[in-house]
């Protein structure tokens, strides 16, 4: 600690900002030097361990902190991980607090679902030094109509629920003039319509679930998304229909597991992806060309789309069979670790293509099977891409199902490219 003493102070408030308040604020116990040095440091970043402990021992610590600390000092980033006991009255003081002291990055995050409403600062809503905001489990009231966050770039709003109306969700990413990422966890909330239509954004995360033994709502609700910069999209929904208004020629990843939804304006939306992984239900189609698609991870419960995707796909180099467990894991719900459809089986029946794939000829250098079973299906399907190999196919992968006695154990199949006459 001598050591740390020798240094400049601009350091020892960086070394103390990555650090937990409540270890920060004691360092004032070390020595003379040491005593105000916590004032500075430009972060607060408060862990209630106790999940439902009194709300004193939060609002003690965090009341102190933000009065006593120097007034004139910037707070870069304000992270609350409080019980369901805070009151709702000390979140729109702090928050209040942190926007007055133009912080950058606020988190707060209940540690268990608080039914009681919370009304959030007027002044968070027009934040221009905001950059990123990160909301869960709260129920949001009282939203201003005039919403505008200049330098907001990444949003979460993880079991957030906005209880009036399904305009405030529009009316506040309309206000993120320069949003790229954005993340949204839906649970069982009234709202029917969720409405993405940022043009911006480059990320999109959302998964639509239902907790603790709820049931799944009877008016479930959508998702329409008019995102046309996207990157990056990955979506999960149990029960929700998802609609996209626009093409997204800039996309390189998309993870899709869905149930509904129109598959028109869904696939036909992510036809430039170059990386696409899929569990859908067999009502889907896929619209278009894949001319830049060099990576497929397909659910074995949607092989009748993938075989539609391969004759659409040129380019394609890797290409993965996922089974049932783990697809797109979640980590809010366990019941999204399995696919959608009544079994999760590869169908009985395999009639072979009535023309070779033209990826299967040029370009296909990877195949990977996971939860394999050995059924005929699965056996026609390795064999016949094995055998319309072009000569690009070097290896053929395969992971025994957990309930086989191997237990999972890894085979590997090194496929020899075929070797072409003179005369081709």
């Amino acid at each position: 600690m001598d050591r740390m003493s020798l240094l400049p102070d601009d350091l020892i408030f960086k070394i103390l900002s990555f650090v937990p308040s409540k270890v920060s604020v004691s360092t004032r116990l070390l020595s003379k030097r040491w005593c105000s040095l916590w004032k500075h440091v430009p972060n607060l970043r408060y862990f209630d361990p106790h999940i439902d402990s009194e709300y004193w021992r939060a609002s003690r610590f965090i009341d102190k902190f933000l009065l006593l600390r120097d007034a004139h000092a910037s707070l870069g980033s304000m992270h609350l991980y409080i019980s369901q006991n805070c009151p709702p009255t000390d979140i729109e003081t702090w928050v209040g607090i942190a926007v007055s002291r133009g912080v950058r990055d606020l988190l707060v995050h209940r540690c268990r679902p608080c039914f009681r409403p919370t009304r959030l600062p007027r002044s968070l809503y027009t934040c221009e030094t905001l950059v990123t905001l990160s909301l869960q489990q709260a129920i949001i009231v009282d939203v201003p109509l005039n919403i505008c966050f200049p330098s907001l770039k990444s949003l979460s709003l993880i079991f957030v629920d906005f209880p009036s109306d399904d305009d405030i969700v529009h009316r506040l990413l309309s206000g993120c003039r320069v949003l790229e990422d954005l993340k949204v966890v839906r649970w069982y909330d009234i709202m029917k319509t969720f409405k993405i239509m940022v043009p911006s954004l480059q990320s999109l995360t959302v998964d639509d679930v239902f907790l603790y033994g709820n049931p799944v709502p009877q008016h479930a609700g959508g998702f329409v998304i008019k995102a046309p910069c996207l990157k990056s999209l990955a979506i999960t929904s149990l029960f929700g229909s998802f609609y996209s208004l626009v093409k997204m020629p800039y996309l390189v990843k998309a993870n899709i597991m869905l149930k509904h939804g129109d598959s028109k304006n869904i696939l036909g939306c992510v036809t430039s992806a170059k990386h696409l992984s899929l569990c859908v239900n067999q009502d889907f189609y896929p619209i278009g060309d894949f001319n830049e698609l060099v990576s497929l991870k397909v659910c074995t419960c949607s092989l009748v789309l993938y075989r539609l995707i391969l004759r659409r796909a040129p380019k394609l180099r890797f290409l993965r069979f996922q089974g049932q467990a783990n697809f797109i894991p979640t980590p809010y719900l366990n019941d999204l670790q399995k696919c959608y459809s009544s079994f999760g089986q590869v169908q009985s029946e395999w009639e072979a293509p009535s023309s070779v794939p033209e990826c299967l000829i040029s370009s296909l250098e990877t195949v990977e099977w996971n939860d394999y079973k050995g059924t005929k299906a699965e056996n026609k399907e390795v064999l016949y891409l094995v055998d319309n190999s072009g000569g690009q196919l070097k290896t053929v992968a395969v992971t025994l199902s957990k309930s086989d006695t191997t237990r999972g154990k890894r085979h590997m199949i090194l496929v020899e490219p075929k070797r072409r006459s003179s005369n081709k």
